[in-house]
């Protein structure tokens, strides 16, 4: 009888969730967009084409080719290196274009294709997602009717894992069951995900719900919108950025989330600028949120002919932007590309490269600080020999470690080579150690810090038929590991992604190619058990081909993926939510509609699992969708 009353409340707490479809968001949840604008003037020249990035990097299975472009007229000496087999290309846009963020490499093999600007190769920020339709709340615990139960010490019911007919309830870890052999009957999927708190008295409260919400559409119709990126505080509420190109100059625009309101009306940066009349280029911005509410945004920007330097500005909950200023007083170079992580006290690392011209190589450069204290002299941390450095990644640990990765060609060996640095509070930065083997190629190097100074290095290494994933480990005293190969074939976008650590955990998730058909693998990893068996995320319907997956976590044990999947007549943006212990949940659209310029997705979290994905959306209005995870 007891169980009967219980399973009544559950069904009817189910139902006044919604039947069917997540609810809409509240009014004024998205902000409405300005009327079209034509860009730029008669005769003018695109921004794009009249001014591209200093290079075009081509990079191959065994090279990179760099060529100067018109904007890297000073330094035309800068690298130009043939490939003897096919290669990756890597096109340069002073904006990006609307592909700004991925390197898209092609490969006879194996398919490995990713497209970068200026604005960065692999844009790393990791990526949450969660089923938004399917659901299947389970949580349910016979042994105790008065209660539920989910997961390790957490009561919280669980997210969908059987979407299509029926499952049982059950607890994280595995299904308890009272005196009786009965098993639970399922409930339908027909509401989005559920969260079922723990009471005393088995009450349940439905107030956590967790949905995609339906996708909000900003940027200015007509413009070249590009960069999304977007940052989640502590109390839930987010900052969205990117970048506008109106045919003449480029800027920053930011929009505003709150839990209560909504997104705010799209508006745009100051910025500084000593030369008004000249081409003002903003590129590649990178948003983190501090413990305090604030949110810090740091981008590249030049003027005319003046060399990038790295910028940035403040927002302040009530008062609004800070003025921009200059991130170094004293710019050392041409900054091309640009990383930026928080650590749990406060503090921000800063990544980037810049072309150093006295030595005609492009190199890995960094300072920690904040706007508050001040930043440290910038030091060069690469690899002293000649070459290219690309792509910079940086892992801020749970404890305040740091480990940048990045690719780098070496001109030596004509191949490129993944390096990586480790930073701790007492010894600094360590020298740059080489971590893909001799004499083959490596790129695409993901960085992982863990608690005490461990880590985790991933790279993408050219086997002897096709593209392969790898990986290191870390251990303090012991050194690295030696390499282990996660992954035979890897997929088109040839690219792993990983979570930030947290409590000791990380999840590793990457493309996997087989038979024709790209699909998401991942293996979650433990700093100090190694890593747990492989497990595949589940196509979306009608999905072809998975791309550039973006993962974060939302709790020591749960985690959310976004990515691009290729469908019949263009592409979307895909998510999944992932428990410890479970596996994944049935894949959802995030988007509304299919299109070719449709992907680049990125997400951010809070503290208490706010996440917030954003991509660039394609269609007949394109625009940058943005979407809360509720």
């Amino acid at each position: 009888m007891r169980n009967t009353v219980v399973m009544s409340v559950l069904v009817m707490g189910l139902l006044a969730c919604g039947d069917g479809p997540p609810r809409p968001p509240p009014p004024g949840f998205c902000p409405e967009r300005p009327a079209a604008v034509e860009p730029g003037r008669p005769g003018q020249v695109p921004l794009r084409v009249r001014s591209p990035e200093r290079l075009e990097a081509w990079r191959a299975r065994v090279g990179l080719a760099r060529t100067s472009s018109s904007a890297g007229a000073r330094a035309p000496e800068r690298l130009e290196a043939g490939s003897a087999r096919v290669g990756l290309a890597r096109t340069s846009s002073s904006v990006g274009a609307r592909a700004p963020e991925r390197l898209e490499a092609g490969s006879a093999r194996a398919g490995l294709a990713r497209t970068s600007s200026s604005v960065g190769a692999r844009a790393p920020e990791r990526l949450e997602a969660g089923s938004a339709r399917a659901g299947l709340a389970r949580g349910w615990s016979s042994g105790s009717p008065e209660t539920w139960r989910a997961g390790e010490g957490r009561a919280r019911a669980l997210s969908v894992e059987a979407p299509e007919h029926f499952a049982s309830w059950r607890t994280h870890a595995e299904l308890s069951r009272a005196g009786t052999s009965e098993r639970l009957e399922a409930w339908s999927a027909r509401t989005g995900l559920s969260s079922v708190a723990p009471s005393a008295r088995a009450a349940v409260d439905l107030t956590g719900r967790s949905w995609w919400a339906t996708p909000c559409l900003v940027g200015t119709p007509g413009l070249e919108v590009a960069t999304p990126r977007v940052a989640v505080t502590e109390s839930g509420r987010a900052m969205a950025v990117w970048t506008e190109n109106d045919g003449l100059d480029a800027w920053l625009w930011a929009s505003e989330y709150t839990p209560t309101t909504g997104w705010s009306s799209a508006r745009k940066v100051d910025l500084f600028r000593e030369l008004p009349d000249d081409e003002l280029r903003v590129r590649q911005p990178q948003v983190v949120a501090d413990g305090e509410g604030r949110v810090l945004l740091m981008w590249l920007q030049s003027e005319g002919s003046t060399a990038t330097q790295l910028w940035s500005a403040r927002h302040v909950p009530g008062e609004g932007w800070s003025k921009a200023d200059r991130v170094l007083a004293h710019p050392l170079g041409d900054a091309t590309h640009l990383e930026l992580a928080r650590d749990a006290a406060g503090g921000f690392t800063v990544i980037w490269t810049q072309f150093d011209g006295d030595t005609f190589s492009e190199n890995v450069w960094t300072t920690r600080g904040s706007p508050s204290t001040g930043w440290e002299p910038a030091r060069r941390i690469d690899t002293p020999a000649p070459g290219f450095s690309l792509a910079p990644r940086v892992s801020v640990s749970s404890d305040g470690h740091v480990v940048v990765g990045w690719d780098r060609f070496d001109e030596l060996e004509g191949i490129p080579v993944a390096w990586f640095s480790r930073w701790t509070p007492s010894e600094g930065w360590s020298a740059a150690e080489r971590l893909s083997p001799p004499g083959v190629d490596g790129f695409y190097a993901e960085p992982v810090a863990g608690p005490g100074g461990t880590a985790l290095a991933l790279w993408s290494g050219l086997g002897a038929v096709e593209v392969e994933l790898w990986a290191r480990r870390f251990v303090p005293g012991s050194g690295w590991s030696t390499p282990e190969r996660l992954e035979e074939v890897l997929g088109s976008s040839g690219a792993a992604q990983a979570t930030a650590e947290r409590e000791g955990r990380t999840l590793v998730v990457w493309p996997r190619a087989r038979d024709g058909v790209t699909r998401l693998s991942s293996r979650p990893f433990d700093f100090t058990r190694g890593f747990r068996p492989r497990e595949d995320v589940a196509p979306p319907p009608k999905g072809l081909v998975a791309l550039d997956p973006r993962v974060v976590s939302v709790s020591a044990w749960e985690s959310l993926a976004v990515w691009t999947q290729e469908v019949e007549g263009g592409r979307r943006i895909a998510a999944s939510r992932y428990v410890l212990g479970r596996g994944w949940g049935p894949a959802t659209w995030l988007d509304t509609e299919t299109s070719a310029q449709t992907g680049f997705a990125h997400v951010a979290v809070g503290a208490r699992g706010d996440a917030v994905a954003t991509w660039l959306h394609g269609g007949e209005v394109p625009g940058v969708g943005l979407s809360v995870f509720q």
